[in-house]
């Protein structure tokens, strides 16, 4: 979070979304789901606290409640205080403490190896890159169906996780050669 933005990554994320037109809490919900890479939670609790902070915050409005009584679905605007504000999240970089922010399991894992035998690390990192280039393939996969649903431009946003999965392969690469060379 930049220093003194009061709004976290999550908060700006669901802004953005009211933004696009995006408009109710499910709606969020399962377009989150869809993102990869992604650090935010789509747990229900989580994306209707944020609305009713924006709303507070006067960043978004209730525009109406659609559905049948007792199961009816709020759907919200921007207002022109929320578009102010997304405009200037918009138009700033993030700081470097953002940039930082890669989290990435097997890296974390990665730490420990040598808590296991060489043989076992050498299977361990193999599985990695196994499982790693499933990835790529899903994430190839999840692409194509963004772009026919939602066009070339978002599907383009997306492909940036495929480059640090490809990144995280030649990486994994590199570390299978030590670890190989580690066990002579």
């Amino acid at each position: 979070m930049a220093t003194g933005n009061p709004y976290s990554e999550l908060e700006y994320l669901i802004l953005a979304m009211v933004g696009a037109n995006v408009s109710s809490g499910y709606a969020m919900r399962k377009q989150m789901t869809e993102f990869r890479g992604g650090r935010w939670s789509a747990e229900s609790g989580s994306v209707y606290r944020v609305l009713r902070r924006l709303e507070a915050d006067g960043l978004v409005i209730e525009a109406r409640r659609v559905g049948v009584p007792n199961r009816e679905r709020t759907e919200y605007e921007i207002s022109e205080r929320g578009a102010g504000v997304l405009q200037s999240w918009l138009s700033f970089p993030p700081d470097r403490d953002e940039l930082g922010f890669l989290i990435d399991p097997i890296r974390t894992r990665a730490y420990f190896l040598s808590r296991l035998s060489p043989n076992e690390r050498v299977r361990v990192v193999k599985m990695w890159m196994h499982e790693n280039k499933a990835y790529m393939e899903l994430l190839a996969r999840q692409i194509e169906k963004i772009s026919v649903s939602h066009g070339a431009e978002e599907a383009f946003v997306f492909s940036e996780v495929t480059y640090l999965a490809e990144a995280r392969q030649d990486w994994l690469k590199d570390l299978l050669t030590r670890t190989k060379a580690q066990k002579v």
